[in-house]
């Protein structure tokens, strides 16, 4: 090959990475400035309604409970209120933290009422349950906690301690649904000069209902506190109700308290 020709084949080599070069260099140029021209373009926002501290269940939603607030559109959920007047007037069927979005599926219908009664799961009751022995629970119980209900019948024979129900939702304290630091020894318990006899209300089939209130002539009840992330499962007497209940599979369940003289 004479030199003429290697010329000509190395002047051709070389407009070609120059031609490529220039076009991929051109294409760098044209991302970076759409990217400039959308980091300077406005971003497109909406207002919607937070709750403005921890709103416990049953509390009926008033202005005060929230606050707007101005985010990207892209950052609000389809499934929340915009606006409090959308809100106000509503209980809430579920803890609502403070700051979250406020969703229907937290609230309770709005003809369920308001109060304790709007709180209470489909198909089952409300009963308070008088806890005699103020140790009988150990450490807090606030509204919206899961406990065990055992039944000490301290004067069978032999004595007795069983194990009602599993998981049961604490539906208020005494007369409160409001979470706050509680200790029942504190207020009921040991020379503390307070309520001799605290109570929980809790949310209980009818059929379970009735073998708590059967136990109350015999036995003292007692709870045992649950952590919230380990109810997996409803252990209950009547088999209809803990099949529906918040979704959790049925446990088998000990035998039916007995009477006892």
């Amino acid at each position: 090959m004479n030199s003429r020709l290697r010329g000509i084949l190395i002047l051709l080599v070389a407009t070609i990475v120059a031609v490529v070069s220039a076009y991929i260099i051109s294409g760098m140029i044209q991302d970076k400035t759409k990217d400039i021209a959308a980091a300077q373009r406005p971003i497109e926002k909406d207002t919607t309604v937070v709750a403005a501290a921890d709103i416990p269940p049953g509390w009926t939603i008033t202005a005060d409970d929230l606050r707007e607030r101005e985010l990207p559109k892209d950052n609000i959920p389809d499934d929340v209120f915009r606006t409090a007047e959308e809100v106000v007037g509503r209980v809430a069927s579920e803890r609502i933290l403070g700051g979250e979005f406020i969703r229907e599926e937290r609230l309770a219908a709005p003809e369920a009422g308001i109060g304790l009664p709007a709180i209470i799961p489909r198909g089952m009751r409300a009963l308070q349950v008088p806890l005699r022995g103020a140790s009988a629970v150990s450490g807090f119980v606030n509204p919206g906690n899961f406990v065990d209900v055992i039944a000490v019948c301290s004067r069978a024979e032999p004595p007795e301690v069983r194990t009602l129900l599993q998981a049961v939702s604490v539906l208020a304290v005494n007369d409160r649904m409001v979470s706050i630091s509680y200790d029942v020894e504190a207020e009921g318990g040991k020379g503390g000069g307070g309520r001799t006899t605290p109570s929980v209300t809790l949310a209980l089939s009818p059929k379970d209902a009735g073998l708590v209130k059967h136990a109350f002539g015999t036995c003292d009840i007692s709870l045992t506190l649950r952590n919230d992330i380990d109810v997996t499962a409803i252990e209950s007497n009547d088999r209809s109700a803990s099949d529906g209940a918040q979704g959790r599979a049925p446990t088998p369940q000990p035998d039916r308290l007995r009477a006892h003289g």
